[in-house]
């Protein structure tokens, strides 16, 4: 079966990457505006699935992304951590003391900043890093890099002068895997269960809820809160934790976190990323 899976941003995107590590180089990539469209893309049937950034170790949860995984109903069925390498590009046979300038998204730039200095490059924000090299590979300008990835400099024939620039290593996003179905339960596999849920205003009410968690000895490995639009100090959690919801305990969780809830969504179960 070919897979066609729904990215935002351009070819050569550290999401495209995520696509690539998932489901091979043999998959077709579908890039999108925006994360709305990704979800759009995989409903109507352009894609199977979708590939959507949902925390990164150092800049934290991507909100944008949770909205969107409010206000639909595909599921999630599987995760992949991209480690995040970033590189200077130039059009070939540019030298790296050419470089005065150096393009990307500003959280790019950010996790840069220190390495350009020394090198005493000029961060210029651009609105995606892959479309920044995609842009320099198209209109080369003399004395001016952008930072991506090595997929990107790939892509679009560009010139890597350094590589591995970030100036903290330990930089990894986080994606989901969606589409429009689960996928079979493997129990030899070890899992994850995301859920979204709201709670009642009142004293020990979340406590509650993470209670059923601890006392089945289900260990929990992300928590997160989120305004609610339509009521004001009212708050979503997101919650990961470990386990399928067709394991006897896992299912018993659920069925008792529901009697603390106001409300559930069961986003997924899904095999851990690297298992």
């Amino acid at each position: 079966m070919s897979f066609t899976i729904a990215f935002q941003g351009e070819h050569g995107a550290y999401s495209e990457q995520a696509v690539r590590q998932h489901f091979g180089a043999e998959a077709t990539s579908l890039p999108c505006r925006s994360f709305a469209e990704i979800f759009e893309a995989v409903h109507t049937g352009r894609a199977t699935h979708g590939m959507l950034p949902v925390e990164n170790s150092l800049a934290g949860t991507v909100i944008p992304a949770y909205d969107e995984l409010v206000d639909h109903d595909l599921r999630v069925i599987g995760e992949e951590i991209v480690h995040v390498q970033h590189c200077l590009m130039a059009a070939q046979g540019t030298k790296l003391e050419e470089i005065r300038r150096a393009k990307s998204h500003h959280q790019a730039l950010a996790q840069t900043a220190k390495t350009l200095a020394r090198l005493g490059i000029e961060p210029i924000v651009h609105y995606d890093t892959a479309g920044a090299a995609r842009d320099l590979a198209s209109q080369p300008e003399q004395g001016t890099a952008a930072v991506a990835s090595a997929l990107a400099a790939e892509t679009y024939g560009l010139s890597i002068l350094a590589r591995d620039i970030q100036d903290e290593p330990g930089n990894y996003t986080r994606f989901f895997v969606l589409a429009r179905e689960d996928v079979a339960y493997q129990p030899e596999r070890p899992y994850k269960t995301s859920l979204i849920l709201t709670t009642r205003h009142a004293p020990g009410a979340l406590y509650a809820v993470l209670g059923e968690l601890a006392t089945r000895n289900i260990n929990l490995t992300k928590i997160e809160s989120r305004p609610r639009r339509n009521r004001p100090w009212h708050y979503y959690f997101f919650v990961d934790f470990e386990g399928h919801m067709s394991q006897t305990a896992v299912r018993e969780a659920l069925l008792a976190i529901l009697n603390h809830a106001s409300s559930l969504k069961v986003l997924g179960s899904y095999p851990k990323s690297g298992e």
